[in-house]
């Protein structure tokens, strides 16, 4: 390598407008683009926070821990943001998904039981002078964990489900909305319906449930998941006998 240019490499100073020009150029290619590829964005956005950081650093004498300061500022909200992702996606589903507080309770169980496990794991495996029980540890695993067997549960249920959509016949007892006066776009819209021995709630467009009454009959089209969980995939009103004949 070229002596100077290897000065120049080891200069925190170049490092540092580096890394912020190529948080800038992943923020501009990618800021526009869907959601897979406007990750680039945000790893672009992190680039240039974590380059500010070793800035400041440098201009008071210090010398910056990378290997912390990646930790803490990239690689923690990175996976915090994946998982936020994961959980507001598949919970999303959920609401679609036929006998949904089953699996919400089922497994939310089953997430609370491996939290303590892992938690009491980790402390048992710790050096007798070391062990210090983390309340905020168990605190933290009694929700992450509970939330991801729900997610995980959910996405292997609805992924590569059988494609037939069966219709199912049944009838609107009640109906919700909250409205969000300062943007309609956010307001959201329920209907209260039954399902076999099910009671449902399922959120729906303003245009399906300003068009629907209490005992009007909708047509529910489900598949069936991969464990066995019927999948709500579309509602709609169905026809009457005076529609039908127009």
């Amino acid at each position: 390598m070229n002596p100077e240019f290897k000065k120049i490499f080891k200069n925190e100073y170049y490092q540092i407008i580096a890394g912020i020009v190529f948080g800038l150029i992943l923020i501009g290619v990618f800021i526009n683009k869907k959601m897979f590829l406007s990750v680039f964005a945000i790893i672009g956005a992190f680039f240039i926070i974590l380059n500010l950081i070793r800035l400041i650093d440098v201009l008071n004498g210090n010398k910056t821990n990378l290997k912390k300061l990646i930790k803490g500022t990239i690689l923690a909200p990175v996976i915090l943001g994946l998982f936020v992702g994961f959980v507001g996606n598949e919970f999303k589903h959920l609401g679609n998904t036929i006998n949904d507080s089953e699996i919400f309770k089922e497994f939310g169980i089953y997430g609370l039981i491996f939290a303590i496990f892992i938690v009491i794991l980790r402390y048992s495996f710790k050096p007798k002078e070391n062990r210090k029980f983390s309340f905020s540890g168990l605190f933290a695993s009694l929700i992450v964990f509970p939330l991801l067997f729900i997610s995980c549960v959910t996405f292997i249920n609805r992924y590569k489900a059988e494609e037939q959509l069966n219709p199912m016949e049944s009838i609107v007892w009640e109906k919700e909305s909250e409205i969000d006066e300062k943007d309609k776009s956010d307001s959201q819209f329920w209907i209260f319906t039954n399902v076999g021995i099910y009671k449902e709630k399922f959120k729906v467009e303003f245009e399906l449930w300003n068009n629907l009454q209490k005992n009007d009959t909708i047509l529910l089209f489900t598949e069936k998941g991969n464990l066995g969980y019927e999948i709500v995939e579309r509602i709609e009103k169905k026809p009457t006998a005076n529609n039908v004949y127009n």
